[in-house]
């Protein structure tokens, strides 16, 4: 049992080693030299008052890109994530516009306008979801 528990021991300070603690301030969350600003519902990626990163929709997105930059001063995966997210971000208010106009059609009862609008907010969902995974799965650091 004892060497099953320094076993664990060890792979649990391999993997702490790795993390950075993300600390609470009145600014936003500091993560090493890295602070991650909210603003509504998007958050901005800030070093030294310098944003690098504005407009991130999902935290995921923005915590992963917050530890990536603050073990280094720039990371090619950072720049993937922060694509993936504006991607998303686009897609996904794409789905509420359409999703407004296919009720706003339904509601004046302009059937053939409501089953395009559907169609559209399906495509525009779809991607969105697509596009989250992608966010989702470069995050996983």
């Amino acid at each position: 049992m004892t060497e099953i528990s320094r076993r664990l021991e060890q792979i649990i300070r391999k993997e702490l080693s790795n993390t950075i603690i993300p600390v609470k301030t009145d600014e936003g969350i500091l993560v090493g030299s890295v602070l991650i600003v909210n603003q509504g519902n998007l958050k901005s990626i800030k070093r030294n008052g310098e944003i690098l990163y504005r407009d991130i929709n999902l935290n995921k997105a923005a915590i992963a890109i917050a530890n990536l930059l603050a073990r280094s001063r720039s990371n090619p995966l950072a720049d993937q994530i922060y694509a993936a997210d504006r991607d998303y971000g686009k897609w996904a208010t794409d789905s509420h516009i359409m999703r407004s106009g296919y009720e706003k059609s339904v509601k004046n009862k302009d059937f053939e306008r409501a089953d395009i609008m559907w169609a559209r907010y399906q495509e525009s969902r779809s991607r969105a979801a697509d596009l989250k995974n992608k966010v989702e799965k470069l995050s996983n650091i």
